[in-house]
């Protein structure tokens, strides 16, 4: 009878210990997963030379919900990454200045076939350019930032005002770099020109139209597209480029007038911010069906699996942008057919680019099977 009785009770300590396993893989059933990403981001901090890394990794399919942070916000006084804070998004910007764009379209307020012409009839050839070349980047508009004047002013002048209008006029100084339509060519200076040709359409500030259009819909309180100045509002990590005459960090945070990048790079979020408004982005709901399907439709083929349209990146099923500026990188995708957004920022300038870590963490979670 004893032996029984110790038999019924080992059996329930060996149920109890069975049940316990089986609710905490319930509770987190993806750790493994998440321990990858997590080494894969600390070995950015500790091998590839970045000062600061915050990761947000939202798969609803898989039910992981995971914001992670490594590294230093302000490596002087070794304060840690902190996943609230705001950060620069470089050019993403370019996917809220086409959207609008785009919406104007929907409207009936200019046509993506509508010619440069239509709006600056003073541009160089501006006949031969049609809206649609500015947004999917095939213009052969020169790209201000490769000018070497504007290089050489924005080193030893980083505070200066620019206008739009200025980083324009930089951008047609150069020849075209190919006859419009013909090829594919990165160039800010396309998205100046949609920015100014918002500006003329609404009679209102883009920063005024991203908001009311892009963010108050969405209720991003947080985030904003700055039209000048080189401060960053709000609660933010200090910006790092690499000084080989210190051979070290050095903090920029504050030292360039974003007034350089505007339409093409000025704003900037938070990591949630940025999941919901690239998640609306992709999933729909700032443009009409058909315009949306035109626009992860439509694009050109650059490299293996990597495309890009009207003032968006693809790379492999996500859809979004990456961007890069002084102090401050950022990847930012989602995938409509993977249910699952990633985003990531550095804070700082390297040769690395978060997009690495980006395809690290599609590999781990298996996105691209």
């Amino acid at each position: 009878m004893k032996t029984y009785k110790k038999l019924l009770l080992l059996l329930f300590f060996a149920f109890f210990l069975l049940a316990a396993c089986e609710r905490d893989e319930t509770i987190n059933p993806n750790q493994d997963l998440i321990q990858q990403m997590k080494s894969v981001t600390d070995s950015m901090v500790r091998h590839a030379g970045v000062t600061g890394v915050v990761a947000l990794v939202v798969d609803h399919k898989k039910g992981i919900d995971w914001l992670y942070t490594a590294g230093f916000s302000d490596r002087s006084g070794q304060s840690p990454m902190d996943g609230n804070h705001i950060f620069r998004i470089g050019s993403a910007t370019k996917t809220m200045t086409g959207t609008v764009l785009l919406q104007l379209v929907d409207e009936g307020q200019l046509s993506l076939e509508d010619k440069l012409s239509d709006f600056f009839p003073e541009f160089p050839r501006s006949n031969e350019v049609t809206v649609a070349m500015l947004c999917n980047m095939t213009s052969g508009i020169f790209n201000y930032t490769d000018d070497d004047g504007w290089g050489y002013e924005f080193t030893v002048n980083p505070a200066r005002e620019w206008t739009p209008r200025d980083l324009v006029e930089i951008g047609f100084s150069h020849g075209y770099d190919f006859d419009p339509g013909t090829d594919w060519h990165y160039s800010n200076t396309n998205t100046i020109i949609l920015g100014m040709i918002i500006e003329k359409l609404t009679g209102h500030s883009l920063q005024d139209e991203v908001e009311n259009r892009l963010l108050n819909p969405l209720k991003l309180n947080q985030t904003a597209l700055l039209t000048g100045g080189t401060a960053l509002p709000g609660h933010h990590c200090k910006g790092y480029v690499w000084d080989d005459d210190l051979d070290d960090y050095t903090d920029i945070s504050n030292a360039f007038d974003v007034s350089w990048a505007w339409a093409a790079g000025s704003a900037y979020s938070t990591p949630r911010e940025l999941q919901k408004y690239v998640q609306t982005l992709v999933e729909g709901g700032f443009l009409s069906k058909d315009l949306q399907q035109k626009r992860v439709t439509e694009m050109r083929l650059l490299g293996p699996d990597i495309y890009y349209g009207y003032a968006m990146l693809k790379r492999g099923s996500f859809y979004g942008h990456n961007g890069a500026l002084p102090g401050y990188t950022t990847s930012m995708y989602h995938s409509k057919v993977k249910k699952c957004t990633i985003i990531i920022y550095f804070n700082c300038l390297t040769e690395i680019h978060p997009d690495a870590l980006f395809y690290r963490f599609t590999n781990i979670l298996n996105d691209e099977e």
